[in-house]
C-alpha cells in the first residue's frame, strides 16, 4: 500500500514538473520560427544574408517576462520612457511590436523584412528594424500577448536584449 501512494506519488510529481516546463503554443511557435531562421542564418540560406558566425543560445529571463506582460496590461507600447528600456541587469532592451491576427503572421512580416536589408552596408531600404531586432542576437526573449476588445487583432509584444 505505502509503495503505490509513493509510487503515485512520484509519478504525480513527474508528471505535474513536466506540465510545467512545457510552453504556451504561442512561445512554443515562436521558438520554433526562431529556430528555423537562426539555423537558416547559420547555414546561408536567408537570400541576401551571409552566413551567421555564431548566434547566442535562445534564454529567458522572467524579469523581461514581468516588464512585457505590465506594458502589454497598460496598452502603451509607443512609451519614451527611458525606464521601459533599462531593466535590472539589462543597459538596455529592444521591444518588438505587431497587431496581426496570428503570431505566425507577425513573424512572417518580420522576417519577411531581410529583403529590404543590405548586410554588407548595414542598410534598410524600406523596414528591416523588426527583421534585424529578431534574427540577429537575441539573448532573452521574454514575450506577451495582449487582446484588446477594441480590435480585431492581436498585439505581440517581444522584449530583448
Amino acid at each position: 500500500m505505502i509503495k503505490t501512494i509513493l509510487a503515485s506519488c512520484l509519478i504525480l510529481l513527474f508528471t505535474s514538473q513536466y506540465v510545467e516546463t512545457r510552453l504556451p503554443l504561442e512561445l512554443e511557435q515562436i521558438y520554433k520560427f526562431h529556430k528555423k531562421v537562426r539555423k537558416g542564418l547559420l547555414n546561408c540560406k536567408i537570400p541576401g544574408q551571409p552566413p551567421a558566425r555564431f548566434l547566442e543560445k535562445l534564454k529567458w529571463s522572467k524579469l523581461l517576462a514581468r516588464k512585457a506582460q505590465k506594458q502589454a496590461n497598460k496598452c502603451n507600447f509607443n512609451s519614451t520612457d527611458p525606464d521601459d528600456f533599462v531593466i535590472g541587469e539589462y543597459e538596455t532592451i529592444g521591444q518588438n511590436i505587431a497587431e496581426y491576427p496570428t503570431i505566425e503572421q507577425a513573424l512572417k512580416e518580420w522576417f519577411d523584412e531581410h529583403h529590404n536589408y543590405n548586410f554588407e552596408k548595414n542598410l534598410c531600404n524600406g523596414d528591416c528594424k523588426n527583421y534585424k531586432q529578431t534574427s540577429f542576437d537575441i539573448e532573452l526573449y521574454p514575450f506577451d500577448i495582449h487582446n484588446s476588445k477594441l480590435l480585431s487583432s492581436v498585439t505581440f509584444l517581444l522584449l530583448w536584449k
